[in-house]
């Protein structure tokens, strides 16, 4: 068992945009929020210094004002007009990856359909964990996830929040090309050159806040009347003294929340069975499309397949079968955490489309988990005797998922 310590996670799951039952949501609001918190640790500067764009090559690459950069190769390449876009991201804070990219190209999908923003949004998160890295020395760690498909960075440090010491990580889901979203590190998944990291963290069992998404999810935003937290936790699975500290937090200091236990249970072949689902829908389309001639019909079977494509694959692309039965969609090893997330409106939907996770919400939830820290070191007997009693070992797992 890991000495007594608190910690916090977040992952930016790049291009992963939509997900499971019409979700639509800013998935890099867990990344946003710890990186914050690492940044006014590390006293580091975050604004864009500059974006080198290079036809020739069709790489994108962010530098900041504190030197990390990082570079991505779009598979279809770069338009000039890409090109000219890209460069109003000079003196803006690179962290802000997805709104960044959304307010400088319009809008993004994954699973290979736009590309390019997805690799500007990857190339904008790789470039925060490189400036950590260059800044913060020997005393921020880091590794690049090594699924196959992968070239995310992850990286992390510890410090003392409120008198408690606490491990702070920060994961990058970036697929090559920009394809992805592939998340088989997302969360506190414990796994390849992830797992040594967490280990050299000190963090493999030790209570743990992971923050999720900014997002619409119909069934719950559509009962809402403002933005509220979603605190979630499968009852008799996951940590509930994580999770009431998190409620109580978010409480006390004044917003809205919800708290589900409910939510992330683990069905086996859950994943297995959508997928087959999917790819029956595909097949589908596709048999309707061969036996027709008429070009009215083609063009509504093709942009279906479209559609299932940039939205509905996001909920199956994202993270393995296997590793799913047990981590589930947040990525969650059993025994250790809660999850917090920010829910939003119909309303707020309706105007902007796709969630941005923006500066008055980081700030927010910094403060949620400032306060979660403390009130979970106040019980920290209590979070350790769960985590002995429900703590799944997942490292069976990596002869399937890791791959290089």
């Amino acid at each position: 068992m890991a000495a007594k310590r608190v910690a916090i996670t977040g992952h930016a799951g790049i291009g992963h945009v939509h997900g499971f039952g019409g979700l639509i949501q800013d998935d890099s609001a867990g990344f946003i929020t710890v990186a914050s918190m690492i940044k006014e640790i590390l006293h580091v500067n975050t604004l864009i210094e500059e974006v080198d764009v290079d036809l020739r090559s069709n790489t994108i690459k962010i530098t900041t004002l504190d030197g990390g950069s990082s570079t991505s190769i779009p598979r279809c390449g770069i338009t000039p007009g890409e090109a000219t876009l890209m460069q109003n991201l000079v003196g803006q804070d690179a962290l802000f990856c997805q709104s960044l990219t959304l307010n400088t190209l319009g809008r993004m999908y994954g699973q290979g359909v736009l590309e390019t923003p997805v690799c500007l949004q990857g190339a904008l998160a790789n470039s925060i964990v490189n400036t950590f890295k260059r800044k913060g020395q020997n005393n921020f760690k880091t590794t690049v996830e090594n699924v196959d498909v992968n070239c995310g960075l992850i990286g992390g440090l510890t410090a003392v929040i409120n008198g408690v010491d606490t491990s702070l990580l920060v994961t990058v889901n970036q697929t090559i090309n920009g394809l992805g979203p592939v998340e088989d590190l997302e969360g506190n998944i414990a796994l390849g050159s992830k797992y040594e990291l967490m280990k050299e963290l000190d963090m493999l069992q030790c209570p743990t806040i992971v923050v999720e998404s900014k997002a619409y999810s119909p069934s719950l935003s559509d009962h809402l009347k403002e933005n509220t937290f979603l605190i979630r936790a499968q009852k008799e699975i996951d940590n509930p003294v994580v999770a009431n500290a998190l409620v109580d937090s978010v409480e006390e200091l004044g917003f809205p929340v919800i708290f589900r236990d409910d939510l992330l249970p683990q069905k086996i072949g859950f994943m297995k069975q959508n997928t087959r689902k999917f790819a029956d829908k595909i097949i589908k389309y596709a048999n309707d499309l061969k036996n027709t001639s008429l070009a009215s019909e083609k063009v509504i079977l093709v942009a279906n397949i479209a559609k299932l494509i940039s939205q509905d694959a996001g909920s199956i692309t994202c993270i393995s079968d296997e590793l799913h039965d047990v981590v589930r969609g947040a990525g969650m090893i059993p025994g250790m955490a809660a999850v917090i997330s920010l829910l939003v409106t119909k309303e707020y939907y309706q105007h902007w489309k796709i969630p941005l996770f923006e500066e008055k919400d980081a700030e927010i939830t910094k403060s949620i988990l400032n306060r979660t820290v403390k009130k979970i070191s106040s019980k920290i007997n209590k979070a350790y005797s769960y985590i002995e009693k429900h703590y799944t070992d997942i490292r069976s797992l990596e002869q399937i998922i890791i791959l290089k």
